[in-house]
Formats: C-alpha cells, structure tokens, sequence
C-alpha cells in the first residue's frame, strides 16, 4: 500500500501539497493538482484508500510531549518533528509537560479522547508496562527513549555504545577520574548512558566513582556551577557531559579556575550542537542523528495513518564521536 509520502515523491511536490490535492483545498495551482492526480492513477491509490487515510486521520493532529521546551535538545528534537509533521500535511501540536506525571496523563487522556490522531512521546514518566497497555488506544510513538517494547514504535540513539565510545576515548588518554553527567538520570536514555560509563571503566579494569555520577545538570548554569564546585573539591580530569550546554559551561568554570583545557581537563559534550564550535576550544561531542530520526518516524507514522499493516518498529542509530579541542 502506497502513501503520500510516494504520492509526492512520484508527483514531485511535497508532501502537504498532496494533502491539500486530497483534501480538494482550493490554494493547489491547476498544474501541480494534475500532476498529484496522475501520480495518484499511476500508483493506484485509489479513492478507497484514500477514504480508509482520512477515516483514520480524523484531526490531522499530532501530538508531540517534550518534558521542557527550555532544554536545548528537546527543542531541537520538537522543532524536526513538528517540520517532518507539518511537510506530510499534518498538525503538530505540543505538549510540555515539565517532567509532571499528572500533565503527561492529560496529554493521553486527550489523545484517546481522539483530539489527536497520534502521540509522539520524546521522555516520559510513565514505565514500559503502562506505555504498553496505553498503546492499545491508538497510534504511539516513542522517539528518543530506549524503552524494549514490541508493541510500540520506537525510534532511538544507541546511548549505551555512544557513552562507552566515549568514556573508552578518555581512559585511553589516560584520564581516570570522570564526572558524568545526566539530566534526568532515572530516563532510559540516561541509564543506557550510565551503564556504558560503567562499562567502559570495567573492561579497562577501573573503578567508576559514585561521587562522580550527577542529575539534574541540564543546562549552561548546571553546567558552570558544578565545574566551579568541583574545581575547588576534586582533582578530576575528565568530564563526559550531558549536552553541549552543560560542557559549555563547565568549560567556562574551568577557564576561570585557571584549568587548562584539554591539557589539564578532558570535556566531551552530547549532540553536536552548533555551541560546541564556537567555545574556546572546541567541544568534543556525539552527534545525536536527530533529522535521520525524525524522517524515519514520520515516515513510519505515514504508513500507520494509512491503514497499513504493519510490524512494530525498533530502530537505533549510532551516534559519532567527533573530536575537536576540548578532549
């Protein structure tokens, strides 16, 4: 079965002008609704189908949960889904939820009320099992999160491989004391970075330090205030950081205190941010393949939306460790 994601492709518009065609919107030049139409015939979507795709998408909305709009990689993860959403012809519609269990539950109860037609869901409150039995109210997507399920659509950063990656590189640069950092360290994404942290220490026959493990440092701020305390308490010399912000500041904190970097201190970042190439050095980081992601799972939800049966996905990128100055 064919979607308008081929539609378009065959046709040579985009996605939204073959929306517009099937929706008979009134702003769709004669010569591309020709076009749409023969694509359409060639491809033999026919009007059944056609029919069946908007049964299913009854709003034409999206939703979209972020825990914070505030932090830089959620804004950056919202802002490629809503563009992927909008360019197929649909409505994103965002949901902060601050991290609050009780918001997030509002934000179901509205998607099984059929206010939307799909949930994306970037982090989460809720556990495998519940995510499980909610997905049998309709179409559910995980982008971001590791969660093993086989009942719902997920889409992923291999956390695990890019932390060990990137722990291994700084033992092997004869760093031993490395602070790691996380945002919201109780996530799956956190933890499948905490367990290549860990493990990157094992197999070199090294003991990672509990002291050393921090939450809740997501930004520029958390970021320079745990490098100014630490400065002045420890002799560490290797930060692996959440983010590129929160390396950002601790590279900062480390200029102030008189710390040479990378000499004297070894920081990687996460993400790739356009921040980690404009500090003074460089920052080392992992780039999260955030557009491929996004492509992939709107693509994915395209074909849900039509109908089509369809194996759950389980899809994990790789993410690349780029080295630049800071380690």
């Amino acid at each position: 079965m064919y979607t308008i994601r081929d539609v378009a492709r065959l046709s040579g518009v985009s996605r939204s002008t073959v929306s517009r065609v099937l929706n008979n919107h009134p702003y769709v030049s004669d010569e591309k609704r020709k076009r749409v139409e023969e694509a359409i015939k060639q491809l033999h979507f026919t009007p059944n189908q056609i029919s069946s795709h908007f049964r299913l998408k009854r709003t034409g909305s999206i939703g979209i949960i972020v825990p914070y709009l505030s932090h830089p990689y959620f804004a950056e993860l919202a802002g490629v889904l809503s563009e992927e959403s909008h360019n197929c012809g649909y409505k994103p519609v965002l949901f902060q939820t601050f991290g609050d269990r009780h918001q997030e539950i509002d934000v179901f109860e509205k998607w099984k009320r059929k206010e939307l037609d799909t949930l994306i869901v970037t982090s989460s409150s809720l556990n495998q099992e519940e995510l499980d039995e909610m997905s049998t109210n309709g179409i559910l997507i995980i982008c971001n999160e590791a969660y093993q399920s086989r009942k719902i659509d997920v889409f992923c950063l291999n956390e695990q491989k890019a932390a060990f990656k990137s722990v291994e590189y700084l033992i092997k640069k004869g760093r031993r004391r490395i602070v790691f950092c996380s945002d919201f360290l109780a996530s799956p994404s956190q933890q499948e970075r905490l367990t290549g942290y860990k493990l990157a220490h094992q197999k070199h026959q090294l003991t990672w330090n509990e002291p050393f493990i921090f939450d809740k440092i997501a930004t520029i701020d958390d970021g320079y205030t745990l490098g100014k305390e630490l400065c002045k308490t420890y002799a560490i010399d290797a930060v692996f950081s959440g983010s590129d912000f929160v390396a950002a500041g601790y590279l900062k904190a480390a200029h102030e205190c008189g710390i040479s970097v990378p000499t004297d201190l070894s920081i990687i970042g996460f993400d790739n941010h356009s921040i980690s190439n404009i500090t003074s050095p460089a920052i080392t980081t992992i780039t999260n393949r955030t557009q491929e992601m996004a492509k992939d799972l709107v693509h994915t939800l395209e074909i849900r939306l039509s109908g089509q049966d369809k194996p759950f996905e389980w899809k994990q990128y790789e993410g690349k460790l780029l080295i630049k100055g800071s380690a």
